[in-house]
């Protein structure tokens, strides 16, 4: 059973199509890349099938539930999305900014045990923050500050983890460090991430949801990523060069 699914899923943005009739689902042990041009609606898409925003037509289920059905404590174990922007309001360290991603697994009054303390450090060491434990949440560098949101995601250890751009503002070692830690992800999880760097969704990627203009392919990475279907969804003529996708002229 596909752990998340659509049916005939529509997105629009005003009077645009994003997204028509969209039937998709996604399982354990795979990891998804969702590409297409700037506004072809990646991050909506995330939203959407997070619970943070209504389809304007068809479903979303989560392990075989609609999606609106689902109690928030339940949602919270099933879903978690780390997405591309944050707003922190106020000076936090960064262990307690990590520790909040626990909450959907806490039992009664009881808050952060040793388990929780070990789950969170372990956290920060994959996503390579752990020597900034202490660091003020609101002096991190925009790439960090992501880092410490992925770690947060992981804490939560919800069945399907959606990412929003989660390789942006990250330097090419820590793009590589991020995509193969999501990789090592799926063969637990079900894993989605919205990407720009075709490269790298190549290199790492199960499967790919592509969106064109109006239009999307799913599918497998090598059904979906030939230089003419990406060319025709990014509007560029591409040619693939040993193992990796190039603009020509």
């Amino acid at each position: 059973m596909a752990l998340l699914e659509t049916h005939a899923l529509g997105l629009r943005a005003g009077q645009r199509l994003l997204i028509d009739r969209l039937d998709w689902k996604v399982a354990h042990g795979e990891f998804w890349c969702v590409l297409g041009r700037n506004g072809a609606g990646k991050s909506s898409l995330l939203q959407v099938v997070s619970g943070l925003r209504a389809a304007d037509s068809g479903e979303v289920s989560i392990a075989g539930q609609a999606l609106a059905g689902l109690p928030p404590l339940e949602l919270a174990r099933l879903r978690g999305l780390m997405p591309q922007q944050f707003a922190d309001s106020f000076s936090c360290p960064v262990l307690d900014a990590v520790a909040i991603g626990r909450t959907p697994w806490r039992l009664g009054p009881g808050w952060d045990d040793a388990d929780d303390i070990k789950r969170v450090e372990e956290a920060l060491a994959a996503v390579g923050m752990q020597a900034h434990k202490e660091a003020d949440l609101l002096q991190l560098s925009g790439g960090e500050r992501q880092r410490v949101a992925l770690a947060a995601l992981l804490v939560q250890d919800p069945a399907l983890m959606l990412f929003d751009e989660p390789t942006a503002h990250q330097d090419i070692a820590q793009q590589w460090l991020l995509m193969r830690l999501m990789q090592r992800l799926s063969a637990d999880h079900a894993v989605v991430a919205s990407c720009h760097d075709l490269n790298l969704a190549a290199r790492f990627a199960t499967h790919v949801l592509l969106l064109g203009d109006g239009y999307h392919r799913v599918g497998s990475v090598r059904q979906v990523m030939t230089a003419d279907v990406l060319g025709e969804a990014y509007g560029c003529r591409l040619v693939e060069r040993g193992g990796g996708f190039f603009v020509e002229g």
